[in-house]
């Protein structure tokens, strides 16, 4: 009998479907719907496509913006590539990752894959827990996603410093998938530390999941392990012209993130007169604990709207997550769904 690898998950990631027609996506944290006039970027010659793509403009791009050397940075097939990497690159059998629960689930999986022990402190929400962070033995590797998936709080600055500072010998991941919607951006601040690497996507604020670009900032050593650990043409020349033309764009991302800010108070005013409990969040979502989560689902489903639930996942049961769609219209038929469900 063929034997798969220790550690490779029973089931492939999936979300949840009701089963229900939708035409309102809310469960997928995607960001706003980039203008067409983006495609004009692509560059015309077909030649284009016979070649091997080439990130480095990219990365030289956004070392400048982040005030680093092109060195310190790779691009990859969305962040989940990079935290593939880095797991791979720097966890194995006989080390430990800490892992705040609940988190972006596959990181757990991809910690798994590379063999490494598993230790997952607390965090519902509410304060970093640094100190149930730091009474792990001998971390390899330590995970600060912030704002956090799926529940929205939030590390600070402060936080981050202390974990680096604390655990010289442990890899400080910070994913900042989110960093766009929080009050706070540690980045600059972190990349002075030589064990913090921050991860950072073009899915969410910038609106483009469907590429697939992600990259990495961190010291040249750690940057060069995840270079070696991943294929090296990992993201295609079409998405990378894309993605440039995209940080062109920066007033109108800027703009989406002011809407969902604002909708992001509003919806969980609305969640509470429903009868949820909220979690304050700093992401473009609203995290809220309910009595029938599943029922609550299913009824926006049948109104086209389809959010987020957790069925299987411990301490999730009866959580919801809902995405604020950052336009006039998608956040009035969703209050309006929520009024006529609750």
């Amino acid at each position: 009998m063929i034997k798969q690898r220790p550690g490779l998950a029973l089931r492939p990631y999936s979300v949840p479907s009701t089963g229900l027609p939708v035409d309102l996506r809310l469960d997928g944290n995607e960001g706003s719907r980039p203008d067409p006039s983006l495609f004009e970027a692509l560059v015309p010659d077909p030649a284009v496509l016979r070649a091997y793509p080439d990130a480095r403009p990219l990365e030289a791009r956004l070392g400048r913006r982040f005030g680093v050397a092109p060195d310190r940075v790779v691009v990859a097939a969305g962040a989940d590539e990079v935290l593939d990497r880095l797991c791979r690159a720097f966890l194995a059998p006989g080390r430990t990752a800490v892992l705040p629960t609940p988190g972006f689930e596959m990181l757990e999986r991809y910690a798994a894959l590379a063999g490494a022990d598993v230790v997952s402190p607390s965090w519902p929400g509410g304060p970093f827990p640094v100190d149930a962070v730091l009474a792990a033995p001998r971390p390899s590797l330590i995970a600060v996603t912030s704002p956090n998936n799926p529940t929205g709080a939030a590390a600070s600055t402060a936080d981050v410093l202390a974990l680096a500072d604390a655990r010289p010998d442990a890899l400080i991941l910070l994913d900042a998938a989110y960093v766009e919607f929080a009050d706070e951006d540690p980045t600059a601040a972190v990349l002075g530390r030589p064990n913090v690497v921050v991860v950072r996507t073009l899915s969410k604020a910038w609106g483009l999941a469907g590429l697939r670009v992600g990259f990495a900032l961190g010291p040249p050593d750690v940057v060069n392990a995840l270079r070696c650990a991943g294929s090296p043409y990992p993201v295609g020349a079409l998405s990378l012209s894309l993605a440039a033309a995209r940080l062109d764009q920066e007033p109108a991302m800027r703009r989406f993130v002011d809407v969902v800010r604002r909708e992001r108070t509003a919806l969980a005013t609305s969640l509470v007169e429903a009868g949820f409990d909220v979690e304050p969040s700093q992401a473009n979502f609203v995290f809220a604990r309910g009595a029938d989560p599943e029922a609550f689902c299913v009824a926006l489903a049948r109104r086209g709207i389809a959010i987020r639930r957790f069925p299987g996942r411990p301490g999730l049961e009866d959580a919801i997550r809902i995405a604020c769609p950052g336009d006039v219209v998608s956040f009035a038929r969703l209050l309006d769904a929520i009024e006529a469900v609750r």
